[in-house]
């Protein structure tokens, strides 16, 4: 039976803390290390927060602080006195990767509790199993540290289907496509095309990735009004007839059975009624097992009703941001999070998104691996200024390469985003941009 607890590793440490003969700097070190939820037994726990607030001292000084500020505590002199401080370096090691491995247990076992008392209460067991994934990453990960051989091999040995591409051959010309586990974002404001240009993505993707499997959460449109643009993309016949019902539907069944993707539902449209959280989408996902999901947006989700204030809402989402990260490593997919900005960009005299013009980013600027903003500048300055066809993808975060603004022509009435080939043609519309918006 493993035991969920070490005192002899607790007083070990305590031990080294208290001990004349050790360096002060390698005593400050281990208090950045541990805390006092690492110890169980009261007395010791109680002990390490004083000489965290106090600083190592010896046993002395140290007594002579508590008898006279800590009357809870329980110790005597003669039980600190007592206290074994013969630690070498070598040994503390150990003890502290035994007190680590414990605390990892305990908080693995509270939260089986946890799950158990949602499934006994009918509550959603999902979200509570989210939180345990970062503890499981913990307790299966590696105390030694790897050699460069090793970490070289992993890097050499790794599969072509490890890293997907962005549906787009220059962008990954750029950041090399997406790893497995990433979180990305692409933010911006109403009416710049982000769910449109999420969907030509994620045929993209699709084409580009033979087997992949897409899922789509959306809480912006309808499943229906999703599957009309899906429609207007690959039969070529504009949003307006076809939310107008003025088409002819034994064509567009025909066609859309052409599209191998469509036909055998790699790419899915899940119903907004069917989620209204993350532990929705995680208990679809993990049935699924989507190698891209999408979600748009974000701050559609349901939030808990603890959310009075910004504040909270913040929290919130940040907290949704943790838990779609955890689901993307423990389904090794990669997630593709829509974000809303802020109102008043237009108000602006450049009326372009930054990284902090997201609505309630919380950690989705932490946690995020990319950031592109879906720019349809027409929409600010007019399209007298530019163009309806241009769009831009502008990456404001990456993890590999520096920002970068990428040019497509678009067809807003099809949904169809077209990559220019041409190095001029890209460079052309981007001197544009800067022009109208510096």
């Amino acid at each position: 039976m493993t035991e969920l607890f070490s005192w002899e590793a607790e007083e070990a440490t305590l031990g080294y803390l208290l001990n004349t003969n050790i360096d002060k700097s390698k005593k400050q070190q281990l208090l950045q290390i541990l805390d006092g939820d690492h110890y169980t037994n009261d007395n010791f726990r109680e002990l390490f927060n004083h000489i965290k607030r106090l600083g190592p001292l010896d046993k002395i000084v140290l007594w002579d602080k508590l008898s006279h500020g800590a009357p809870s505590l329980k110790l005597t002199w003669l039980d600190i006195n007592n206290i074994d401080d013969l630690v070498t370096d070598e040994q503390l090691d150990s003890y502290v990767s035994i007190l680590m491995d414990r605390y990892q247990k305990r908080r693995l076992y509270s939260f089986g509790k946890d799950i158990q008392d949602a499934m006994v209460t009918g509550k959603d067991q999902f979200e509570v199993a989210l939180k345990a994934q970062g503890l499981l990453t913990h307790l299966s990960s590696r105390s030694k540290l790897e050699t460069n051989q090793e970490l070289l091999d992993r890097v050499l040995n790794e599969q072509p289907g490890d890293v997907l591409s962005s549906g787009y051959q220059h962008i990954d010309s750029f950041i090399g496509g997406y790893a497995r586990g990433m979180i990305i974002t692409i933010a911006g404001d109403s009416g710049h095309l982000k769910t449109t240009f999420a969907l030509d993505k994620a045929f993209k993707m699709a084409e580009r990735n033979p087997k992949l499997k897409v899922g789509i959460f959306s809480k912006e449109m309808l499943a229906e009004d999703l599957m009309k643009k899906q429609i207007a993309r690959i039969c070529g016949i504009p949003t307006s007839l076809i939310f107008s019902q003025r088409y002819d539907k034994e064509f567009v069944r025909n066609k859309m059975m052409e599209v191998e993707a469509w036909r055998t539902n790699r790419i899915r449209i899940i119903n907004p009624n069917s989620f209204s959280g993350v532990s929705d989408i995680a208990r679809i996902q993990m049935t699924h097992r989507f190698d891209v999901w999408f979600l748009d947006f974000i701050q559609l989700l349901e939030f808990a009703k603890a959310a009075t204030n910004s504040s909270d809402y913040n929290i919130q989402i940040g907290q949704n941001m943790r838990n779609l990260q955890s689901l993307a490593l423990a389904t090794k997919s990669v997630g593709i999070v829509l974000s809303q900005v802020k109102k008043g960009i237009e108000h602006r005299r450049v009326m372009k998104p930054t990284v902090s013009d997201i609505e309630w980013s919380g950690l989705i600027k932490q946690l995020s691996s990319y950031i592109f903003f879906s720019y349809y500048p027409g929409k600010y300055y007019g399209f007298n200024a530019i163009p309806a066809n241009h769009y831009y993808l502008i990456a404001e975060k990456t993890r590999f390469a520096e920002s970068f603004i990428y040019p497509m022509d678009v067809d807003p009435a099809l949904g169809v985003f077209n990559e220019l080939s041409d190095a001029n043609e890209r460079e052309k519309m981007t001197s544009l941009l800067r022009q109208v918006t510096e």
